[in-house]
């Protein structure tokens, strides 16, 4: 049985296509360009990244998550509107792409990434196979990656390393940065929605909304179950108006940890 905070190692899993788009809207003011003329400002900050990364938290491990495209996943099949504000990536970043893919092997980090899947998938997955032997910490500054983290009698600790703010958050971390425990991550995304990535929620409700109502019972089933008991009206009009669109965004927004890789 591991003794939390007390392990030989901790693995480390860049959601690399999310710190990608950040190294590139961070250096996107200041290009810089190799000899033949291709953008790369972006490729050489994420390397910057992952040097002040190692030499600040020093993993044990690194591995990345990466998406192989914007083409159909599972989700966009449950809902053809995902993601579907988003226009197309800019040609200044597409053109980085195999100097991200580049960089990683240099620096011999694993990739890992599937047809159908976005990289959370991914990251979920390798979540539940190294946490067997070793702590994990995400490195991502996506919430959604916050229903992740976890601590068990039998496995070790998953930890999410904020990139915003540089600073790890362990269970604890969650509800002190979101306002919600990891476990209730999932379903307070369902209710509020995610403009970000199109996804609906409840109308009506919003975080300081959903942060109540999961306070006052725990969880989006027994908020739903027991909606006649919502004093505020308007909160409770939003959860039984919308019961439909907050199962489909509950779907949406759960990450898988169960991809074949």
């Amino acid at each position: 049985m591991p003794l939390h905070g007390e392990t030989m190692s901790r693995a480390f899993i860049l959601d690399s296509s999310s710190i990608q788009y950040r190294a590139y809207h961070a250096s996107k003011e200041r290009p810089t360009y190799t000899k033949d003329g291709v953008p790369n400002a972006a490729v050489n900050l994420y390397r910057t990244m992952i040097a002040r990364m190692r030499r600040e938290w020093k993993p044990d491990y690194l591995v990345a998550a990466c998406d192989t495209s914007r083409n159909e996943t599972f989700r966009t099949k449950l809902y053809p509107l995902y993601k579907a504000q988003r226009s197309a990536p800019p040609v200044d970043y597409v053109k980085q792409l195999s100097g991200f893919r580049a960089l990683l092997e240099s620096e011999f980090i694993p990739i890992f990434e599937k047809e159908g899947f976005e990289a959370d998938d991914i990251i979920g997955t390798l979540c539940q196979r190294i946490r067997k032997d070793s702590d994990v910490v995400i490195v991502s500054g996506d919430k959604d990656m916050a229903q992740l983290v976890s601590v068990s009698h039998d496995e070790f600790e998953v930890s999410l390393l904020n990139t915003n703010k540089n600073k790890i958050l362990n269970v604890v971390g969650v509800l002190e940065e979101y306002g919600v425990w990891p476990h209730q991550v999932v379903d307070y995304l369902a209710m509020v929605g995610d403009t970000s990535d199109n996804v609906p929620g409840a109308r009506g409700l919003g975080p300081k909304g959903a942060r109540a109502l999961l306070e006052q019972f725990g969880s989006l089933d027994e908020i739903i179950k027991r909606s006649a008991e919502i004093r505020n009206k308007g909160w409770r009009h939003a959860i039984e108006d919308n019961l439909t669109m907050i199962a489909l965004s509950r779907q949406l927004v759960k990450i898988e940890t169960g991809v074949a890789l």
